[in-house]
């Protein structure tokens, strides 16, 4: 995979992602730790988060080929979440600084726009934390809660564009979902909702996952059936 003219942090990461997706199986583990070990790079990236207005979202794009892996560097300020959605390819979310809330549904659409969505797992992110998702286990949402700390500027690495895919967005408050076309990007961001008071705990995950296709994206049934 060629990602062209990089710095040289971004190299380092691109050649280590390479060699984790290169067998039959990328391990989602291993990915994680790279993912987090380019997070710690506060030198690299202190100037790139300056460039970002801190009051407003924001994202600057550091790894973008035609296909495959891409990484971009995300801000969401006080109070602002991204609304729940699927990818159908693989992703790693990791912060560089703040406080990054992590929200992974168990989620079933069914007829007339309804979905059944259960809080399967909630994590507060600070630097030196990685979550990961494959399909179909890929429904989330991530972004600031307020109250949880500093806002978050975290690094969002994707297994492919899923802008190829179609996809789902939905509104666990509401129990509904809608379809996403292939190259809609759906709704961005919201203002956080109050915690909910506990949420259902899934076992943890193995952490290799099958491969098809260009993007390296995991195999697996859709999360909407």
């Amino acid at each position: 995979m060629t990602y062209g003219e990089t710095p040289g942090p971004l190299r380092h990461f691109a050649d280590r992602l390479a060699e984790a997706g290169s067998a039959d199986v990328i391990d989602m583990d291993q990915v994680g730790r790279i993912l987090v070990e380019l997070a710690a790079d506060e030198e690299f990236f202190g100037p790139l988060i300056a460039q970002l207005p801190p009051g407003s979202p924001g994202n600057r794009w550091l790894i973008r080929p035609e296909r495959g892996p891409r990484l971009v560097l995300v801000h969401r300020p006080e109070g602002v979440m991204g609304y729940t959605h699927s990818h159908h390819c693989w992703v790693g979310i990791a912060p560089v600084r703040g406080v990054e809330t992590h929200q992974r549904w168990d989620a079933a659409c069914q007829a007339g726009g309804r979905a059944q969505l259960r809080l399967a797992d909630e994590r507060a992110l600070v630097r030196g934390d990685v979550a990961t998702l494959v399909p179909p286990g890929d429904v989330h949402n991530h972004g600031h809660v307020a109250g949880s700390g500093p806002s978050p500027y975290s690094l969002i690495l994707l297994g492919d564009d899923m802008l190829l895919f179609g996809r789902e967005e939905y509104d666990p408050e509401r129990g509904t979902w809608r379809a996403l076309a292939p190259g809609d990007p759906g709704r961005d961001n919201r203002l956080s909702a109050p915690k909910p008071h506990s949420a259902a705990r899934c076992p943890p995950r193995p952490g290799r996952w099958p491969l098809s296709g260009p993007g390296r994206t995991a195999r697996g049934t859709p999360a909407c059936r």
